[in-house]
């Protein structure tokens, strides 16, 4: 049975009881309710058994399958298909056998040969501290020697050759009849080995942000720049102001997450399940469950002593991928229990959580699912017995208003207390949890990048989450790993108030879309500009518009009549049969290019584009669909200057309908400059005129470029260096 199904079965039941019926008002007594309820507690329990015994275990045969085939392809110097069996053979090793350290040592080598120095040494660390066999010890070290070289580090490489010839002296690592072949080797150790300069990968640590962002952080406000305040009122609740004049730019935030988690589970093996990182192809698997991965050993420690130790049999049991966020709720519980910051964990506590806002079935449902989480703690961890929860949680607390509901004493108190702490958490998740995405501009089948935002995780940010939101948010988030970086979309005023946009903002979502996403997920009506501001009211629209004959404007269908947005003209008819015939055109014309007709393809967009451009407001989406047809089919017939002008008309109507620091802009102009440097190129006249200004037109477009990939995505991110690349072309063809 899914977990879904056993909600659905407990919340049908219990909200027929009686008990239910009367409101509760606090967590505590919803728990206290739900645990009362002997058949819930029965099922829950049934259930996590059902898990645990189908639940996936590590294999001596299938780490032995892949080693085999890790071997066979580094035999054939595929040494990257090789690093794929061997992560997988770590994986599936036990953590006492000798394939794990065996299967890390057999990477190193991999690595090696592919001159990737750094990640050699880190495997070779990390097979020696779990405990690879003595005999291979020599091996390693003499792989480090020339690691060291390569990079230019004699010192540590003799350093390395001292330990090796301790080693050799040793029966247990080298035997007497091997010592002379080590010997040998050693001496043929060269010292004047040319450097190889690797490029190492930027994995930063908050102090490395800090120093390279030049944030000054707020003593008052954790995480927060010194420009901003964190205020209350009743009105406003807990909000966030300016509290001097901010430039367009500035970093607002800088936020490491309490906790997070990663939502594909089918993705794992992509990221480090403890900073997010994600840019290697050498994880290190959790030495006990077949989902768990770190991008060093640091890491691993790092997760195992702060949650993963009781998150591990969750993980054995497949529990996390049914629960979604029940899973970041015991994380964050975890980390709290294990940390030693006070001032975090008081943050966590003061989030809101809307309690009292939501429908008794709601609660119900998240309840189960805290009464789930608990009763695993107590069933399939060590967790009740390894914790004090006076000293690892209520002590803790600067307000006692939660803890004087519980006297934590008896077993039962102690559950109801673990419990109620739960679902206070899966709530406050609800209302403050906080997608991390990530942002990469990709090549698409036709060779243009394309802007590509994936959602790849959830995690709290106690600091930021306190900004209201606004569908017009003056504020925009980056991420770099699992750090949140909240930048200044615009200059701030003194006072003015900071907003974030929870998800729906005005530039994509219609007024009532907003505001019912709004109200049933956060409980609040929106009064932001775009949604009581009539210039804004209907500015989605204004993309889907006809031209207004009286002063072209946006004639928009508001609730089935004609209104134009901008002179409040109401024509009675408007000329729908040439709508239809551009229509059955842009039809027509995508016809012609499935039969491979390209140049009645062309006549026919040129004919709507014109019946388009007549009819249409100027900025409607619809124009914007023909302009891009039109370049595709120019760039096929490879007249690219034709496709240039056809792209650049499509830029004022992406910069309205998005902003002029928007993502789509920036993508635009990475197509634009993408089809400027493909002409200046292949173009053999550079003599001409048009050849002339559009090189100094391309240089314009760059500089736009990388100031919008700078912004949106960081100096650090891969964009931007691909973009550095295009002008290095342009460079080239001086």
């Amino acid at each position: 049975m899914k977990w879904h199904n056993v909600l659905e079965e407990l919340t049908s039941n219990l909200t027929k009881m009686h008990a239910f019926k009367e409101k509760v008002k606090h967590e505590h007594e919803l728990m206290s309710l739900l645990w009362s309820d002997e058949s819930s507690r029965k099922l829950v329990s049934l259930w996590l058994k059902h898990c645990y015994n189908k639940k996936e275990s590590k294999s001596i045969a299938l780490a032995r399958n892949f080693k085999e085939k890790g071997n066979k392809q580094f035999q054939a110097k595929n040494y990257s298909k090789s690093i794929e069996f061997y992560t997988k053979c770590a994986l599936y090793a036990p953590a006492k056998s000798s394939e794990l350290p065996v299967a890390i040592a057999n990477r190193s080598a991999s690595l090696f040969y592919l001159n990737r120095y750094h990640d050699c040494i880190k495997d070779i660390e990390l097979a020696i501290q779990f405990k690879c066999p003595k005999e291979i010890h020599y091996k390693l070290h003499l792989r480090l020697v020339k690691c060291y070289l390569k990079l230019g580090k004699p010192d540590l490489a003799k350093e390395m050759i001292s330990k090796i010839r301790t080693l050799i002296n040793n029966p247990d690592y080298v035997t007497s009849s091997m010592k002379d072949d080590v010997e040998k080797q050693i001496s043929e150790i060269k010292f004047n080995v040319s450097i190889i300069q690797e490029e190492k990968k930027n994995v930063y640590s908050l102090l490395d942000l800090k120093s390279k962002l030049m944030f000054d952080e707020n003593p008052n406000f954790p995480y927060a720049s010194v420009s901003i305040d964190r205020r209350y009122n009743e009105e406003l609740g807990r909000h966030v102001i300016a509290n001097r004049f901010i430039r367009k730019g500035e970093i607002l935030f800088l936020e490491k997450p309490v906790s997070f988690v990663v939502l594909n589970h089918d993705t794992m093996d992509h990221f480090c399940q403890n900073c997010n990182y994600s840019d290697t192809d050498v994880l290190v698997p959790c030495t006990e469950c077949l989902i768990t991965f770190y991008c060093n050993a640091n890491c691993l420690n790092e997760a195992w002593s702060s949650y993963h130790r009781w998150e591990c049999p969750g993980s054995q049991m497949n529990l996390w991928r049914e629960i979604g966020i029940g899973h970041l709720a015991l994380k964050v519980l975890l980390t709290c229990v294990t940390t030693t910051d006070t001032i975090k964990f008081n943050e966590i506590q003061n989030l809101i959580t809307n309690f009292n806002k939501l429908p008794i079935e709601d609660l119900i449902v998240y309840g189960i699912t805290a009464m789930m989480l608990t009763t695993y703690l107590l069933e399939y961890t060590d967790f009740f017995e390894r914790n004090n929860l006076n000293d690892h949680l209520a002590n803790k607390f600067s307000d006692n208003s939660f803890n004087s509901n519980f006297d934590i004493i008896t077993e039962n108190n102690k559950h109801l207390y673990i419990s109620s702490l739960l679902l206070k958490y899966i709530l406050q998740l609800i209302c403050n949890g906080h997608a991390v995405s990530k942002s990469d501009i990709l090549l698409n089948k036709d060779n243009f990048y394309m802007d590509q935002q994936d959602i790849i995780a959830t995690g709290i940010y106690p600091s930021a989450s306190i900004m209201n939101h606004s569908c017009d948010p003056n504020i925009l988030n980056i991420f770099m790993d699992q750090y949140l970086i909240v930048r200044a979309l615009r200059d701030i005023a003194t006072n003015e108030e900071v907003f974030n946009c929870y998800g729906p903002h005005y530039r994509h979502m219609s007024r009532e879309e907003r505001q019912q996403i709004l109200s049933s997920q956060y409980h609040f009506i929106c009064k932001c500009k775009p949604c009581t501001q009539p210039d804004l009211q209907y500015f989605l629209e204004r993309f889907s518009a006809l031209n207004c004959l009286k002063c072209t404007g946006a004639l928009c269908n508001i609730k089935n009549s004609l209104f134009c947005v901008d002179c409040f003209d109401k024509p009675i008819t408007y000329q729908q049969n040439k709508i239809k015939q551009a229509d059955a055109l842009f039809q027509a014309a995508e016809e012609c290019i499935d039969q491979e007709k390209l140049e009645e393809a062309l006549n026919k967009f040129k004919k709507c584009l014109h019946i388009r451009k007549t009819v249409l407001y100027k900025y409607n989406e619809n124009i914007v669909f023909v302009l891009n047809a039109i370049a595709e089919l120019y760039i096929t017939k490879g007249q690219l200057t034709c496709a240039i002008g056809c792209v650049e008309n499509t830029i004022a109507a992406v910069a309205e309908r998005f902003g002029s620091f928007s993502t789509e802009l920036l993508t635009t102009l990475i197509k634009l400059t993408d089809l400027c440097v493909m002409y200046l190129q292949k173009e053999s006249d550079t003599t001409t005129s048009t050849y002339k200004t559009l090189f100094r037109t391309t240089y314009k477009y760059l500089d736009q470029v990388e100031e919008l990939a700078d912004f949106n995505y960081g100096s650090w991110n891969k964009i931007y260096e691909d973009i550095k690349g295009k002008r290095n072309k342009m460079i080239s063809i001086i």
